[in-house]
């Protein structure tokens, strides 16, 4: 490879940035490893903090802002994915989802784990670096080799232990999932026996499938994974770096204010229920405090997409109505290929290292977070052919927030499998569609494909598609591009 003169002032650049980040190296090589807590909230929309624009009288986010104003705010940070499945796909592999299995929708309640076990995880990755590793929380990325599993009944394999998590303690689909208990490690979480027994009604209108075991109740699930994931962070041994990834799994239906924030906001259980996730931020924050683990651990907060607006009666429907938009200043919501589905709450703060008050402008996206994370513990970035093809690191613009873009391009899809590609300030939507869940290779027309300037139309009410035939056919091939490409890191990094 020839080596340019601008490669080597990027590259230069990179690691004068990354040596201001961790500063000068120590004999421990500490500062290399921080506590790493991955904190992902379930369908939590970019306006549901104050510091993102969500007003008082409405909630209040008092720890959320801490983060924000101990760190770094990035304002325009987008999900993989409109719906739960796609984005923590991206997350735990570095990877598009479409690339794999689920080409369309999320997994349901008896899917098999669509992660290959051989595939490189984020959990993988850091444990291969001496960290610790653990999932307390929202899973829903499948279960077993089986396509689709009886049930979690006997030893369940493969699971998050067998894509590099040490412990897991999870909810396997979502707060109310018809399996309605917890995952240990392997097992389900105190089974007495093997008798089922289905029982009563979830908010999807089925039976809880009625495993003997302890019933999850769900407004105390974002508390007990709170205290499990302390509990767990309390058993490693001393010095240990540790990787948790705490996916909340507020404020997902069915809405569940904990006793402790019941009739605490200004816009009923929808609002308390942001509150309770603001208040487990605070709760885990306050354990870091309190063992002196809070300098050197790096959290990063943010959602795997935008907030629910259900159409018929519903507390998030009651709470915008009021007037809260807890979205922000985006079109649509969850679902759905607009911004309001997949314009997220992104913050970094590691009071070690990272200056207080940061604000970053660039485009990153949730795919991004592996990359950026092996950059961090290893100095470079790890190699495509090694894990996180897709994954572009942000480390610079967490020293930097105002420095050079990392990312110039990303995709997202919808819970239809409709993609979207972001480039600069243009956002081009395709109208191709899998044609079904069980044919999801077969594309079908839908509609007609739109082109939007988010900078000057953030509510993507303008469609320049015909308008803007050299921008359109830019959206067109370079979203091609990235679909025929093993890796996009190429394609997508501005360096």
């Amino acid at each position: 490879m020839k080596i340019t003169g601008s490669f080597l002032a990027a590259r230069v650049l990179g690691l004068a940035l990354l040596f201001a980040l961790l500063g000068a190296p120590r004999s421990e090589g500490r500062a290399y490893k921080p506590n790493i807590i991955l904190m992902l909230a379930d369908d939590f929309g970019y306006g549901s903090i104050n510091a993102y624009g969500a007003p008082e009288k409405y909630v209040k986010t008092p720890n959320l802002d801490a983060l924000v104003n101990e760190g770094v705010k990035f304002t325009q940070a987008y999900t993989s994915g409109s719906v739960c499945t796609p984005t923590r796909y991206g997350i735990v592999t570095g990877e598009y989802s479409w690339r794999g299995a689920l080409k369309t929708g999320v997994v349901n309640n008896s899917d098999g784990l669509i992660i290959d076990p051989d595939t490189e995880t984020v959990a993988s990755f850091l444990r291969k670096q001496g960290y610790q590793t653990a999932i307390v929380g929202k899973w829903h990325l499948g279960y077993t080799a089986e396509k689709q599993f009886e049930n979690l009944l006997g030893t369940i394999k493969p699971g998050p232990n067998d894509v590099g998590f040490n412990y897991q303690f999870a909810v396997p689909n979502n707060l109310d999932d018809l399996h309605k208990v917890w995952i240990e490690n392997d097992h389900i979480y105190g089974l007495r026996s093997d008798k089922i027994e289905a029982y009563g009604k979830s908010s999807y209108g089925r039976p809880y499938i009625g495993y003997d075991a302890p019933q999850r109740v769900c407004v105390e699930v974002m508390s007990e994974c709170t205290q499990r994931s302390i509990d767990w962070i309390d058993s490693l041994p001393k010095d240990t770096p540790f990787f948790l990834y705490h996916a909340f799994p507020a404020v997902h239906n069915p809405i569940s204010p904990s006793d402790a924030m019941k009739g605490k906001s200004g816009c009923g259980d929808y609002g308390d229920f942001i509150q309770d996730v603001d208040l487990e931020v605070g709760n885990l924050v306050a354990a870091l405090k309190q063992r002196g683990l809070d300098e050197n651990t790096l959290i990063i907060f943010t959602a795997d997409n935008g907030g629910d607006l259900p159409k018929r009666d519903a507390p998030a429907k009651t709470a915008y109505d009021k007037g809260f938009e807890f979205n922000g200043e985006n079109r649509g919501d969850k679902h759905l290929i607009y911004n309001g589905g997949s314009h997220v709450p992104f913050i970094v703060n590691w009071p070690a290292k990272v200056k207080p008050k940061g604000e970053c402008d660039a485009l990153v996206c949730t795919v991004d977070i592996f990359g950026t994370l092996a950059h961090l513990v290893t100095g470079d970035e790890i190699a495509a052919q090694d894990g996180a093809r897709d994954s572009v690191s942000f480390l610079p613009l967490i020293a930097k927030p105002t420095g050079p873009e990392t990312r110039a391009n990303f995709i997202s899809r919808d819970v239809a499998g409709r993609k979207y590609v972001r480039f600069g300030d243009w956002k081009y939507i395709d109208n191709q569609f899998p044609k079904s869940r069980n044919d999801p290779e077969t594309l079908i027309t839908k509609g007609q494909p739109e082109l939007y300037n988010i900078a000057k139309d953030p509510m993507e009410e303008k469609n320049l598609f015909k308008s803007n035939p050299e921008m359109a056919e830019q959206g067109v091939s370079l979203l091609q591009k990235i679909i025929e490409a093993d890796s996009s890191r190429a394609l997508s990094r501005t360096r």
